[in-house]
This record gives structure tokens, C-alpha cells and sequence, in this order.
């Protein structure tokens, strides 16, 4: 690990990058040493071996061999699978606490919120070539800090238990998106993509590239709810659907992929695949309907589907 930080080979954004992974996994092994030590359920030895395991190839992922890092990702997900990842015994904050701590910071609590996405455009635009992962770790540091210069009662272990508090409250649904990005690249190397190709030419009539652009955009829609990611549906989409029955007709490719991507994120709206957006927050908010999110997005989603398929039908013979 320490050639690694020390190697001239890797760039100042690879080794930041990879101290954010090391502080993640660090934070969820924490997690699973509390887990352990608080005994909050009965399922405190598979919680806390979730999230400890789970840290483990965060943080190391790097430097592990490839059988280590997959056998630690088959023992973290079998108390996934067998719902034994329950929540801490950490309660919310009470509504005396929170009108306290409002009348402290008020409003500005959004500004930490704000900050990754402002420092991933700066680093985009100052730092070309640095990874805009860095927006969250810079965020995350100047969040604490602010946190703290607006109420001294912000320690260390404030930060440490109320982000294992959220943590807890999402249990394993954490791990989804990670597996999730795995998948596009799994189902191009297997050929998916290739077996589409197939299956939709017996069905898509040939040379018509309307009715293969809305295909294509379903398609995204469809596969989207599947995966719970555009990015890995827009690859095996574009291999099966995109380039055999649009691109090779004439379809300008670059309206017509980033179109498409836009209709995938019409099937992010709607799945719970992509818990990360559907799920978490209605977790944080303590929702009563955990599919709220989803009900609310379902006509939005709908109108903006049918609007990309009509762009892309205009947009088929434009000039770059």
C-alpha cells in the first residue's frame, strides 16, 4: 500500500481517490466493530460482519487478489440475502434537538449539502484529469468543518455515530449501487447485447429507424428498471438495439445516444433498482410507503419519456 501512495506512476487524483476508499471503508468498519460492541438486535454478529467484511474491500480493494476480494463479497452479501442487516440502536434526533440545532445554523445546513456538487464542476473545470469523485471528499471535509465553527457541540464522535446512524438506516440496500455498476460490463462480456440484436430483429421491421428509435429508447427505459443504472443499460442497449436498427440507418449517433441515456433516466425514476435514488431518501424521511418516491415520479417520467422519443424522431437526419 505504501509503493502505491509513494509510486510516481499514479496521479495525485488516483492516490485522493483512493484515500477516499480507504476512509470509507474504515468508516464501515467502524460500523461493524459498533455493531458488535452495541448488540442492538439479534442479528448484531451478521450486521457487523456486513459492514466490517464490506469495508475491508473498500478500503484494500486495491491491493487484494481477486479470489480474496470476491470470496469477501460472497460473505457480505449472505446476511444481505438472508435480511439479517438490521439498524442500530441510534433514534433520531428529538423535535427539541432539532429546532436547537436549527435556531444554531438554520438554513446554511444546506451549504455542505451543496458542496459536492459545486466542487466536482470546479474540479472539472480547474482540474482537468482529476477525478470529480474529489467533490465529495473535498465536500465532506469542509461540511465538518463548517459543522463544527457553527456549533462547537459537533465532535468527532458526532460525526462517527450520526453517519452510522444513516448508514443503519439504509442497511444493505448501501451495497446496491455498487453491485449494480458491475452488471453492464458483465452482461457486454456475456453477449447480451448481441442476443437483443437477435431477438429484436424478428421482431423490429428492417429499415424503419422510427420504430427502431422507439425501441431503443423502451428499450432504455425497460433495461434501466432492470439494472437500476443508464449507465450500464446504455452500452448492452446500444450494442443490441442502437447501433443495428438507428446508427446504421443514419441516424445522427450523437443526438441519438445522449437521447437515449436521458430515456434510461426515465427508468431510474421508476425503480427501486435505484435505491440510491428511490430508496435512501425515503429511508432518511421515514416514509410509511418505502414506493412513495416512485408513485410520485411515475407521471413525470412518462411525459418526459415521450418527449425524448419524439426529439430523437426529429433529430434522426441533423448534422453534428
Amino acid at each position: 500500500m505504501l509503493t502505491y501512495f509513494l509510486s510516481p506512476e499514479y496521479t495525485i487524483s488516483d492516490k485522493l481517490v483512493q484515500i477516499m476508499y480507504l476512509l470509507s471503508g474504515f468508516f464501515c468498519m467502524y460500523c461493524g466493530v459498533r455493531a458488535w460492541i452495541v448488540k442492538a438486535n439479534k442479528h448484531f454478529l451478521p450486521t457487523g460482519l456486513f459492514w466490517f467484511t464490506l469495508g475491508i474491500v473498500v478500503a484494500f480493494g486495491q491491493w487484494l487478489p481477486p479470489l480474496a476480494s470476491g470470496i469477501l463479497v460472497a460473505i457480505t452479501c449472505i446476511p444481505a440475502a438472508l435480511g439479517m442487516v438490521k439498524r442500530g440502536n441510534l433514534q433520531s434526533p428529538t423535535k427539541e434537538e432539532q429546532q436547537k440545532n436549527y435556531n444554531k445554523i438554520g438554513m446554511k445546513i444546506f451549504i455542505p449539502a451543496f458542496g459536492a456538487g459545486v466542487f466536482s464542476i470546479l474540479i472539472s473545470l480547474f482540474l482537468p484529469g482529476w477525478s470529480s469523485l474529489l467533490g465529495s471528499l473535498f465536500a465532506t471535509i469542509v461540511g465538518v468543518i463548517l459543522l463544527v465553527i457553527w456549533n462547537r457541540e459537533n465532535k468527532a464522535m458526532t460525526f462517527l455515530e450520526e453517519g452510522r446512524r444513516f448508514l443503519d438506516m439504509t442497511s444493505a440496500v448501501y451495497i446496491m449501487p455498487l453491485l449494480l455498476s458491475c452488471l453492464g460490463t458483465i452482461f457486454t462480456n456475456a453477449g447480451v447485447g448481441d442476443a437483443f440484436a437477435t431477438i429484436f430483429g424478428k421482431i423490429i421491421p428492417q429499415g424503419n429507424v422510427y420504430i427502431g428509435i422507439v425501441a431503443y429508447a423502451i428499450g432504455m427505459v425497460l433495461f434501466t428498471m432492470i439494472m437500476g443504472n443508464a449507465f450500464a443499460a446504455i452500452t448492452v442497449m446500444t450494442v443490441g438495439i442502437g447501433v443495428p436498427f438507428v446508427i446504421s440507418l443514419g441516424a445522427n449517433p450523437l443526438y441519438m445516444v445522449t437521447l437515449a441515456m436521458t430515456c434510461g433516466y426515465c427508468g431510474t425514476l421508476l425503480t427501486p433498482m435505484a435505491a440510491n435514488f428511490n430508496i435512501v431518501p425515503g429511508v432518511y424521511l421515514e416514509v410509511k410507503d418505502k414506493y412513495s418516491i416512485i408513485k410520485m415520479q411515475l407521471i413525470p417520467s412518462i411525459l418526459m419519456l415521450v418527449f425524448q422519443i419524439i426529439y430523437m424522431c426529429l433529430m434522426v437526419n441533423k448534422p453534428f
